[in-house]
């Protein structure tokens, strides 16, 4: 197949030209059907590494007919991967929503043929500080513990990806190194750990994320730097952002992109009222209500989110004003980088074809395409 006229982000920069796919890859030379794309963009497929749920489903419900709601969702929305997402509860929830998301990662695309690929699990808790839990359920807050972390890692086995964790708590140097010697990315969060207790922690893991950077953690003080002065000042920290208007304000997203250029992640951290009405939903056991755009619980704090990938790199467009080169950074490229799949978040030769069409003015998601194949579309590819 031979995309014609399309508005393109290339790793050099973007531009209008033709892109080809043949065998699940982009190609170098045209085969099969040509079709015209003109006044569409086409990008590298959104990668969310955080994201609890959506369409009225959550990771933590443990069932393949909930994790395939969750990617069918985010797939209308132009994600082609995510990592399901846990949250602090007990040893048996989570150890049975880590075996449901085992099952649905190592079926690959096969697990749900029209939605997004399951590229693993992002274990958010129960490691954290008791005093930063956000929507976390405080009653599950606890310290490392090796056994029944050893249990996770044997059900979880390599569809582990990511784990949020505080670096401060106790046993947490422990974890840390076991999560090194098993390749799983550390990501500090829910944390009120100091400056030099966040510099101490890369020195074990070598290199880390930040956990929705800004939230879940002390504010940015100029003589306290803590979490978020160091995570926008050193080169071995990659930041989540959340940005869908709520969780960050504009100014702040762009402080963040000038210390890290080319640096940061957007995910949703979208629990399972995104893409579904407005109403009360369950998150851990809290009631969270869902109205303009933000979920709450009874006392106001933010429960995760309603956003989708296309609405955050939306946002972040019009705040920032980005190209697309920059758009695919922060929506895929790095992403794919920080789970080591050296074969999505750009279009060239001989990556995967995991892409996603959208209109050039409005951003709306024209087709979402996984392995040069349409899981989701309002037309044909005959119609483009």
């Amino acid at each position: 197949m031979t995309i014609k006229n399309v508005v393109t982000a290339f790793p050099e920069g973007a531009y209008t030209a033709d892109v080809h796919v043949a065998d699940g890859r982009f190609a170098s030379e045209a085969s099969g059907e040509s079709v015209d794309a003109s006044g569409l963009t086409l990008l590298p497929g959104f990668i969310d590494i955080h994201i609890h749920g959506g369409g009225g489903a959550d990771t933590m419900d443990a069932t393949p007919e909930a994790l395939r709601t969750i990617c069918r969702t985010h797939a209308a929305h132009g994600t082609t991967g995510l990592l399901l997402t846990t949250i602090t509860q007990s040893r048996d929830a989570l150890t049975a929503a880590l075996a449901a998301a085992r099952n649905a990662y190592d079926a690959g695309n096969d697990f749900c043929p029209d939605g997004a690929t399951v590229l693993g699990i992002h274990l958010e808790g129960p490691y954290i500080s008791p005093k930063r839990p956000g929507a976390q359920p405080a009653q599950y807050v606890r310290p490392y513990d090796a056994g029944e972390f050893a249990e996770w890692l044997e059900v979880a086995g390599d569809a582990l990806k990511v784990i949020t964790l505080a670096p401060e708590e106790p046993g947490a140097d422990k974890l840390m190194r076991v999560c090194r010697e098993h390749g799983i990315v550390v990501s500090f969060g829910h944390t009120d750990a100091t400056a030099d207790q966040i510099r101490a922690a890369l020195d074990i893991c070598g290199a880390a994320h930040v956990t929705h950077l800004f939230n879940a953690m002390p504010p940015l003080h100029h003589r306290a730097p803590g979490v978020v002065g160091v995570a926008l000042t050193d080169h071995r920290i990659v930041p989540e952002l959340i940005c869908d208007g709520h969780h960050l304000a504009p100014e702040i997203v762009r402080l963040a992109r000038a210390a890290k250029p080319h640096g940061a992640i957007l995910i949703t951290d979208a629990m399972r009222g995104a893409g579904a009405p407005e109403g009360v939903y369950d998150l851990g056991g809290h009631a969270v209500t869902v109205a303009n755009g933000k979920a709450l619980l009874a006392d106001g704090t933010l429960a995760g989110s309603v956003l989708t990938m296309v609405q955050a790199v939306r946002n972040v467009r019009g705040w920032i004003h980005h190209g697309w080169r920059d758009l695919v950074y922060l929506s895929s490229a790095n992403a794919a980088a920080a789970l080591n799949l050296p074969g999505k978040g750009r279009i060239e030769p001989g990556a995967d074809a995991d892409f996603v069409l959208l209109d050039e003015e409005t951003l709306a998601v024209h087709a979402t395409y996984i392995g040069g194949r349409c899981v989701y579309g309002r037309f044909t590819t005959a119609r483009l």
